[in-house]
């Protein structure tokens, strides 16, 4: 499928001016129901993705034989209480991640989001919740590999102890998990500073119980040396010897012994 801004990009200027009407609040219902149906593809996209929609309106993108549409509808904002509940308790996933994506949802309906059988539901509820609980924010960012993944680590509840355990997933996302947990062991974070992939070097490359005989050698590293001088294991001396040399030098120049000289 072609991007949205590949889709908009082939708009013509017909398509463009129904894109126009679709965002129209003085629309009827019935026009937009007529876009929906028979419009270009970039105004059904614009329609879906860029205004709140009328419930009418929802359900027939629900049941629109392009489902692409399905993962476009924004919720409104804000959202009513009982609008939030009524979707919180639809058997429409649509409906349900809009409820999902209201950042005031209730305990009761968090606890039950968090178990919903559609993805996109307990990955919205992990984004957009402050009170997102830790495995539904683990689980969210192992299951889920669309836009905002990396932003999971970020929530407040997402937990580091037990990461280790990742440390030989197949996906580099989530290998990288065990360095975020600080019981995860010198000989692992070692293992996967040479881990074949970039980001997981890097991360590894942060870590604290990275040895110091590694961490040394990483400074001189080009492509690891930025994250290597991050790592909060640095000590003192290195970190002043990188200041008073402005990073040219990571470590003293060795000194010359007076029994090796002729």
């Amino acid at each position: 499928m072609p991007t949205p801004a590949e889709i908009w990009a082939d708009a013509g200027l017909p398509t463009r001016r129904l894109a126009g009407l679709a965002l129209n609040p003085a629309v009827p219902e019935s026009v937009l129901l007529r876009l929906l149906a028979d419009a270009p593809l970039a105004a059904r996209m614009v329609l879906c993705r860029d205004r709140v929609l009328p419930y009418t309106v929802v359900d027939a993108v629900i049941e629109h034989p392009d489902t692409r549409f399905n993962l476009l509808i924004p919720g409104p904002t804000p959202q009513e209480p009982e609008t939030v509940r009524r979707n919180a308790l639809s058997h429409h996933p649509v409906l349900r991640r809009r409820a999902a994506g209201d950042h005031l949802l209730p305990p009761d309906l968090v606890a039950r989001l968090a178990d919903d059988n559609d993805l996109g539901v307990r990955v919205l509820l992990a984004q957009n919740h402050p009170d997102a609980p830790a495995p539904l924010l683990l689980r969210g960012f192992v299951e889920y590999t669309g836009a905002g993944r990396s932003r999971l680590t970020g929530r407040p509840n997402f937990p580091t102890d037990g990461l280790a355990a990742y440390a030989d997933h197949e996906d580099p996302e989530v290998r990288a998990l065990a360095t975020l947990d600080p019981g995860t062991g010198s000989a692992v974070v070692e293992r996967l500073s040479r881990d074949p992939d970039p980001t997981v070097r890097a991360a590894a490359a942060r870590h604290p119980a990275l040895p110091p005989s590694r961490l040394a050698e990483l400074l001189d590293d080009e492509e690891l040396a930025h994250a290597a001088a991050a790592n909060p294991a640095l000590d003192p001396d290195t970190v002043r010897l990188l200041v008073e040399m402005n990073g040219r030098e990571a470590r003293p120049a060795a000194r010359e012994d007076p029994a090796d000289r002729p």
